[in-house]
């Protein structure tokens, strides 16, 4: 039985060559700092982690918090803890409602989108934190060949945490994001991918929740994070139907691949295995003079799927090997300008040798980013260099290198009424664009009314050139309770 190993790793996180997390444009909005820390120092408007990272739940404010909750008019005869009222919260996150239009797939002519979350938070006392979070996804694709409707219902962050001084344990579904770079992190080991929309989305929502044991301990300036994974979920993908699926049967392509040698995945069976446990990983973080740093140590399962090919049955089955990860990452403040690194080793990285056979190699990754605000606080630009290389001598499906650039450029007018932003991200040595242009009302809070555009393109085994055939153009609502 001859077997071929197709890969959508993650030994990169960062770069268009194998997984679409690998895409080096979407949004850069970094996960970091729990709602215990004290702010960071930074000099973006958004929320930022540079002490330790959280889940995107964690990131604003919650109301019913231990710190944020007045005293008590009266005391009760049995108080919980003095000072303190146990409360009941329940809210939805978030809401989009968007309608697209594809005007050259050949799969669909319209993809439209809604999808909503809602939790209920409890806080009986000032140490413990419950939360159940649950989240509905709905896909809809017309007019094409591939016509399809979904429906996807899931959990969201749905835990037990508790909380004393300077320790916070955590067990159950959490969403957790480590790194400093905005929109490929490096140290991104512990997270779940969400692939339902590809690159569409900011960060932050293209994660979901997996079940997890946290334990987070600060000393000072300094904060200890380990995370194990005792049972692992694999990315969620959409449907194989979906103009988004990384297998595309109506033109027989697998993304990162040269499709010259995958037509035959048209009529192919798809399977996934992701039984086990997901590993662990620990980091190292430090807030302060003269500059923030941490480490990340993970031997954890790659969330994206490596897809292993049985010829003879043309059957495809998603596994997620582990990958042992060894990264550094800094970020400093000066003068208005906000730098920050990640440099990372990724071992055991599966690739594919030109006599379809699987290898094992590693991979060096490197990201340099520029953070700033020309001309006051209006306008906001982050650009992004990344680099990618599998230490390899032998002859390899993938590519072996990738060098290129990613950022965003967007800026308020009218009073804060109206916003304009671009993503942005291309290729140095290979030809991998995208280019996402958006225009927002936001003068109607909590909502947003906007435009946007996603364009493709490139060469064959990049991610633009696998969805060179499906720019899209966007009408949305969006709504952040």
């Amino acid at each position: 039985m001859k077997k071929l190993l197709l890969t959508l790793s993650l030994s990169l996180a960062a770069l268009p060559v194998h997984a679409v997390d690998e895409l080096p444009p979407p949004r850069l909005v970094a996960q970091e700092a729990p709602d215990d820390l004290p702010p960071p120092r930074t000099t973006t408007r958004k929320p930022r982690v540079t002490q330790g990272e959280t889940s995107p739940a964690e990131a604003a404010p919650q109301a019913g918090t231990a710190d944020d909750l007045p005293p008590p008019s009266a005391r009760s005869r049995k108080p919980v803890a003095r000072g303190f009222r146990p409360t009941v919260k329940v809210g939805v996150d978030d809401l989009l409602l968007e309608a697209g239009a594809l005007p050259d797939a050949p799969e669909a002519d319209t993809y439209s989108t809604l999808r909503t979350s809602a939790y209920v938070l409890w806080q009986p006392s000032r140490n413990w934190e419950l939360r159940a979070g649950a989240r509905l996804d709905g896909m809809t694709q017309d007019g094409g060949t591939a016509e399809h409707r979904e429906m996807l219902a899931d959990y969201g962050d749905t835990y037990v945490r508790y909380r004393n001084g300077d320790t916070r344990l955590t067990l159950g579904a959490q969403t957790i994001i480590w790194g400093r770079a905005d929109e490929i992190p490096l140290a991104d080991r512990v997270s779940r991918v969400d692939l339902t929309r590809f690159s569409l989305d900011e960060l932050s929502d293209r994660r979901r929740a997996q079940l997890a044991a946290r334990w987070e301990q600060t000393f000072g300036d300094y904060k200890l994070d380990a995370v194990w994974l005792p049972l692992f979920r694999g990315a969620q993908l959409p449907d194989v139907a979906s103009v988004w699926s990384p297998i595309n049967r109506t033109t027989g392509q697998v993304i990162g691949i040269d499709p010259a040698l995958t037509a035959w995945v048209s009529g192919a069976r798809i399977d996934e295995d992701e039984h086990g446990s997901g590993g662990g990983a620990i980091r190292l973080t430090k807030a302060g003079e003269p500059f923030d740093f941490g480490i990340t140590l993970a031997r954890t399962r790659q969330s994206l799927p490596y897809y292993q090919v049985d010829l003879p049955t043309l059957s495809l089955t998603a596994v997620h090997p582990f990958n042992t990860f060894v990264g550094a990452d800094m970020e400093l403040v000066s003068g208005g300008l906000t730098w920050r690194m990640e440099l990372g080793y990724t071992g055991d990285v599966p690739v594919t040798l030109a006599t379809t056979a699987m290898d094992r190699t590693h991979a060096l990754d490197w990201i340099g980013a520029l953070e700033f605000f020309p001309g006051g606080k209006d306008t906001r630009v982050n650009l992004q260099l990344v680099a990618h290389a599998l230490q390899t001598d032998r002859s390899i499906l993938e590519l072996k290198e990738y060098y290129g650039a990613n950022g965003e450029i967007e800026t308020t007018f009218a009073q804060g009424r109206w916003k304009a932003g671009m993503r942005f991200s291309g290729g140095f040595n290979v030809e991998d664009i995208y280019l996402s242009p958006k225009l927002s009302y936001v003068g109607w809070e909590p909502h947003e009314l906007y435009i946007a555009a996603h364009y493709f393109d490139g060469d064959a085994r990049t991610l633009g050139g696998f969805h060179q055939d499906h720019s899209l153009i966007t009408l949305g609502l969006r709504t952040r309770f």
